[in-house]
């Protein structure tokens, strides 16, 4: 029965004072080869850290099959376990038998050490088989698990929202649609999703909290480091909640989410802290610490204005969308802080977003990071079904096809609030990569759908 790397470092002691033979499997990350011994490292990625495998050569009956391992290989290892405290490594396998499973052609493109990451990024299905994307996808996997702990202890109650949707949640008429061998498939032209926020406010109605948690698909054409074309939402809703209380479990969520990842993947941001040159753990210690700045639209203009200076795009007045440069500069005016930015003026913001009583801006935010921009978009909901429609009317958009979510006024209506965080970049933010491409296994984006 095989054991997993990850289960050897954590039974260590217990395996070496047993002196069982135990079995592990795996991929060859380096072949040392000695005069007396060889050694070998296996990565079975259940951790970051590779296990070292010492086979003797005096007496060894397989030397033939020994010479054919090479970087990247799959093994069948079996031995004795070794304890090393001298060492690096706290331990190592003695190896009594091994089976190569399979070998690594001679033009394996990722043999080499330090390849930069825009060349891996050609080879997706291989790109698991680095540590760094080992450590990538490995913290995106215990992210996502913080996320879905942190709302089960909130007491919300995960539910998926249609990824195949016949309206445009935001408006923006950045869709795809879906062309089936059979026409008129569906009873209306099918799109995917850019958001379950609407049918998510549907089901608060009853449920008084839920979360959605799924890929969203946006037609821009982009080509930045921060945008994809397919990526991961997270969007809770809860009713009688006002824009304090949404801020604040914003707040939470991402610090639960910051404890959850120092706690359980240590090793994983040490490592990607030594490729990236930059301090993680320290920032990200920071972070869960200390208290979040809120500062209202209005503010933040005036900021922006006073230091106009340093901006590229410098003509700033109110009503104008900040910029990338902006949002960094405001989280450096605030020492480095995450800023929730609050109270935008209604033009800038989707027809959902709740007026305020200023009759000029809506109850919404934005949560800016210094290093990815803005991480959460958020709002109280339009209670009120006039101004909704007239609200929906102003854009133009199909009321017929969203009377649905307008009757939600009409019955016995919870006024709720929400938000969404785009996950791709929470991960970006965290283990310090520059490009989204790298935190999901196979990126689509413009011009691209490859795999």
């Amino acid at each position: 029965m095989l054991i997993t790397i990850k289960e050897v470092y954590q039974q260590a002691k217990e395996l070496n004072e047993s002196e069982r033979i135990i079995k592990v499997g795996g991929w060859v990350k380096s072949h040392r080869k000695g005069k007396e011994k060889n050694f070998i490292a296996l990565n079975d990625g259940s951790t970051i850290n590779n296990l070292q495998i010492v086979v003797s050569r005096k007496n060894f009956s397989q030397l033939n099959l020994l010479e054919k391992i090479n970087f990247g290989s799959s093994l069948l290892v079996s031995g004795c376990l070794i304890l090393t405290p001298e060492r690096q490594q706290s331990c190592e396998l003695e190896v009594e038998k091994f089976e190569l499973v399979n070998s690594t052609d001679s033009n394996y493109p990722l043999q080499k050490k330090n390849i930069p990451l825009e060349v891996v990024r050609s080879f997706p299905h291989l790109r698991a088989k680095t540590n760094y994307f080992l450590a990538i996808f490995r913290l995106r996997h215990s992210v996502s698990q913080a996320i879905h702990e942190f709302f089960h202890q909130e007491g919300f109650y995960y539910l998926p929202t249609p990824i195949i949707t016949s309206s445009d949640a935001e408006g923006a008429g950045e869709l795809f649609t879906i062309q089936a061998k059979k026409k008129n498939f569906f009873d209306k032209e099918a799109k995917l999703t850019v958001s379950g926020q609407l049918q998510a406010e549907s089901l608060v109605q009853g449920l008084g909290k839920v979360y959605t948690f799924s890929p969203c698909f946006r037609a821009e054409q982009s080509n930045t480091t921060r945008h994809l074309a397919e990526f991961w939402m997270v969007e809770p809703e809860m009713i009688f909640a006002d824009l304090k209380m949404i801020t604040a479990l914003a707040e939470k969520m991402i610090k639960w989410v910051i404890n959850f990842v120092l706690a359980n993947n240590y090793s994983e941001l040490e490592h990607l802290e030594r490729y990236n040159q930059r301090e993680l753990t320290h920032e990200l210690r920071r972070l869960a610490e200390e208290n979040w700045e809120r500062v209202d639209y209005d503010e933040c203009i005036e900021i922006l204005i006073k230091n106009k200076e340093n901006f590229v795009f410098g003509d700033i007045k109110w009503g104008m969308d900040l910029q990338s440069e902006h949002e960094k500069y405001l989280c450096q005016y605030f020492n480095n802080k995450p800023v929730f930015v609050v109270n935008y003026p209604q033009g800038l913001k989707a027809f959902y977003m709740k007026n305020n009583s200023d009759g000029r801006t809506v109850a919404c935010f934005d949560l800016i990071f210094s290093r990815v921009g803005e991480l959460i978009g958020g709002s109280m909901r339009e209670d009120n079904y006039q101004i909704l429609i007239e609200k929906a009317k102003k854009i133009g958009l199909d009321i017929e096809n969203l009377a649905w979510y307008f009757d939600l006024r009409k019955y016995g209506y919870a006024p709720s609030s929400g938000f969404g965080l785009g996950l791709e970049r929470l991960i970006m933010f965290i283990t310090g990569t520059e490009n989204i491409r790298d935190t999901i296994a196979f990126p689509r984006y413009f011009k691209n759908s490859s795999f």
